[in-house]
């Protein structure tokens, strides 16, 4: 095998390993994940506590807001929606899990939320790195494409 090739393959095995060292042990901490991170009135915001196997509750601390996360396989997941007491700014959503709590920020915009109830593009930590282990696989196998056709052109 020639040595780009080698090394190729060894940019391909280092992605690999980066991309899935980064998944979460199987005994974490809870960990609170907002879709949509922001929205104004109206908004429905849904949270989901990974690694929670009990049945959880969540708050938006500095507000009368609080809402219950019912157990899902290993997660928890509930929602709230964004009432008209709450004035635009950046609020902090408490969850509870059994002894474990966790957070995450909400921001509330001003204006009025989608008719729909929200919803978002945003995507959680696990879609990014997988999104980014596949840029990467990808470069990689261009790289590779290029140094294999670049081996066939001879000079006269």
């Amino acid at each position: 095998m020639r040595m780009p090739i080698r090394g190729m393959l060894a940019a391909i095995a280092l992605s690999a390993a980066v991309v899935l060292s980064t998944a979460a042990p199987a005994n974490a901490a809870i960990t609170v994940t907002l879709t949509p991170t922001a929205g104004a009135v109206g908004t429905r915001v849904d949270a989901l506590a990974g690694n929670c196997n009990t049945d959880a509750t969540g708050d938006l601390e500095n507000t009368d807001v609080s809402f219950k996360l019912p157990k899902n396989n290993n997660n928890a997941q509930g929602n709230f929606t964004v009432t008209d007491g709450i004035k635009p700014g950046t609020y902090t959503v408490k969850v509870t899990c059994g002894s474990d709590t966790a957070s995450a920020n909400f921001t509330v915009t001003s204006g009025t939320g989608a008719a729909t109830g929200g919803g978002s593009t945003a995507s959680d930590a696990a879609t990014a790195v997988l999104w980014t282990g596949a840029a990467v696989v990808l470069i990689a196998a261009a790289g590779l494409w290029l140094l294999k056709r670049r081996s066939r052109i001879t000079t006269a």
